[in-house]
């Protein structure tokens, strides 16, 4: 059962909503992050659910930014071999897998099934961003649309 205390969830509409986790811890010296949200699809099209990434939200205030390693306009894709602070957390988090522990704890922590967050890894480097590192995690994406179900069913009971 997700705890409510840590997680809140957020209807957007009748076709999704929104899944929040507040975390505001640092994941080091220069760099916190501050939530894990993703959007969560409610209505089934053609056997799949239309769910979004689940995103760790980071903040990048503090770090030295090229901007020239944005290598493609507005879809963000990074020049991996760029030493500036950005990439080199954005590359921390997506081929060093630097957070997948700390992300595991706090899916736990907020009540998901020990194989719901066992199940999520990083999505392709080109869904990554500045502040932003992206996970797949549709059986996170499942236990939320149960969990919406087992409330609106004590809802009407």
């Amino acid at each position: 059962m997700l705890d409510e205390n840590i997680v809140k969830i957020t209807a957007e509409d009748a076709e999704g909503a929104t899944l929040e986790i507040a975390v505001n811890r640092a994941y080091n010296d220069k760099v916190t992050v501050e939530s894990v949200t993703m959007h969560v699809g409610l209505v089934e099209e053609d056997g799949y659910y239309y769910d979004g990434d689940l995103a760790v939200n980071y903040n990048v205030d503090n770090l030295q930014n090229d901007e020239t390693a944005q290598t493609m306009g507005t879809l963000l894709l990074r020049n991996v071999n760029s030493d500036d602070e950005v990439t080199e957390v954005m590359s921390e988090f997506y081929w060093e897998r630097s957070y997948n522990v700390e992300l595991r704890d706090i899916l736990l922590e907020a009540g998901f099934s020990a194989d719901a967050a066992a199940d999520v890894c990083t999505s392709e480097w080109g869904m990554q961003d500045e502040g932003r590192a992206s996970y797949d995690a549709s059986c996170i994406a499942d236990e939320v649309r149960a969990h919406i179900t087992e409330i609106t069913i004590a809802d009407l009971t």
